[in-house]
């Protein structure tokens, strides 16, 4: 964690328990700046960092919105915080108390209204209509018969959830179809399956402005879910989308996305996360703290070096097969993990501590693990009424 020129700032990360809002702790920390986290898990990998002066324990927003909100703003006014950044799905709940947060400090946060524009499948893959980077053939499906009628169509589908993260509900084969019952509380669509090299991306972006970019391809993964090592690209068509849709919006928030490259070359756009992804461990230090920060500073320079979450490297390493050992050895040996590092010791055994307190959520509730994990700061498009 290189310091650089301190700008004496206090800034309040919240969805601590992330990965990449621990990326945001260290870089804003190298940066000079003094950083708080919350969240509303006991157990946040951001509490065992060394970059963090102080962490904090929230109410869950999905279960006590005012709570959420009226703990933010005692923490704001009692560490006199000047920035108010959230990496994850609080995001939208932030945004619901949005004009209250903003008397207090600033909030790197669009209005609800425009974070559903995004976050909704549905409502994006109509965004992007007449952008340079499209949606791929999109269906809205609402009840069974849709699903249906979708059978009898020759193209090849791939079914999602509107509202959804971690692709964890996507089904993609005709017999998976019919398990999915859509309504009008649990929207689904269908889109036409490209078959090509996925891509990924993150923005940061300022009233319109593009001040940071990444683009990476997921090379290992679980399965057809998330992705845990991360390779350093570079796309000029993804980041002159990211331009668009952040000017078409006059945007000011995290934007990521994901696309297909088909073999033709063309570029399609499959959906968008209002929120901070996986590409942030990808920014040298001063990208993501440069928009926040005063004073001239150098450009930038990042090592492009890949990005992995060490463990789940460690947890399948034959899975591609034993012909696939010597490429995993490989690709291990040549990249940085984004949770160890020698001057944080504590962050792994922080990081135990979380994963046990999300299975215990998980055996609890009788959920996922993955639906575990963001079971209480989740946004599925219910109706949020604004926190006065």
């Amino acid at each position: 964690m290189t310091v650089l020129e301190s700008d004496g700032m206090r800034v309040l990360i919240t969805g601590s328990r992330s990965y990449a809002a621990l990326e945001m702790a260290r870089h804003f920390k190298g940066a000079g700046w003094e950083v708080y986290a919350a969240d509303c898990v006991r157990f946040p990998v951001c509490r065992g960092s060394r970059a963090v002066t102080q962490s904090f324990l929230l109410p869950s927003p999905r279960q006590d919105l005012r709570g959420f909100v009226d703990g933010l703003i005692r923490i704001i006014k009692q560490y006199r915080i000047d920035l108010l950044m959230p990496s994850s799905e609080e995001i939208f709940y932030i945004a619901s108390g949005l004009d209250r947060l903003r008397n207090h400090c600033r909030v790197y946060c669009e209005d609800l209204e425009k974070l559903r524009l995004l976050h909704n499948k549905w409502e994006f893959s109509r965004l992007t209509a007449g952008c340079r980077v499209q949606s791929p053939g999109t269906i809205l499906l609402t009840s069974p018969a849709d699903v249906e009628r979708l059978l009898a169509f020759e193209k090849r589908y791939v079914l999602k959830p509107v509202y959804g993260r971690f692709a964890a509900r996507n089904r993609f084969g005709s017999e998976d179809f019919r398990q999915v019952r859509p309504g009008k509380d649990d929207p689904w669509l269908a889109q036409e399956y490209v078959q090509g090299v996925e891509y990924c991306s993150y923005h940061l972006a300022v009233a319109g402005e593009i001040k940071a970019h990444a683009c990476y391809r997921p090379i290992h993964r679980w399965g057809k879910a998330s992705g845990y090592y991360f390779q350093p690209v570079e796309k000029p068509g993804i980041a002159r989308f990211a331009e668009e849709i952040a000017r078409k919006l006059r945007f000011t928030g995290h934007l990521a996305f994901d696309f297909i490259e088909a073999p033709s070359g063309a570029l399609y756009v499959l959906e968008c996360n209002p929120r901070a992804t996986s590409g942030i461990h990808l920014l040298a230090p001063g990208e993501l703290t440069g928009p926040f920060s005063s004073g001239k500073r150098g450009a930038p320079r990042r090592d492009g070096r890949p990005k992995m979450i060490g463990y789940a490297m460690l947890l399948r390493p034959f899975d591609r097969g034993i012909r696939g050992l010597r490429r995993w050895a490989a690709d291990f040996a040549r990249a940085e993990d984004v949770l160890f590092d020698p001057r944080d010791p504590w962050v792994p055994l922080y990081h135990l501590f979380s994963l046990f307190e999300t299975l215990c959520v998980s055996v609890s509730r009788g959920v996922g693990f993955k639906d575990a994990a963001t079971a209480d700061i989740e946004w599925d498009g219910e109706d949020i009424k604004p926190c006065e």
